[in-house]
């Protein structure tokens, strides 16, 4: 019908955030982000900066040549209350 034109249509390309990013990442941060361009469109920004550091809430595990990491999963709750505790020295 379109001589192949619609084939790799877009489809499901938007998100929305969940209601629990916003204590992750501020609405306040999200003036300052360098944001990409999408044909004519404002999407997601390059990267975001969380307020948490979120390897230490999801933990890491990997090998790589000659490199291994290990990372556990620490409570959000413990990791805010020990931020707090070395931003008062």
């Amino acid at each position: 019908m379109n001589g192949g034109k619609d084939y790799a249509s877009s489809r499901y390309i938007f998100t929305n955030l969940n209601e629990l990013t916003r204590l992750v990442y501020p609405e306040d941060d999200m003036q300052v982000m360098d944001y990409q361009n999408d044909e004519g469109m404002t999407i997601e920004p390059t990267s975001y900066v969380p307020i948490l550091p979120m390897v230490l809430v999801n933990g890491a595990e990997g090998i790589g040549s000659g490199w291994a990491t290990s990372i556990p999963q620490y409570n959000p709750i413990h990791i805010v209350a020990n931020l707090k505790l070395l931003m008062r020295g």
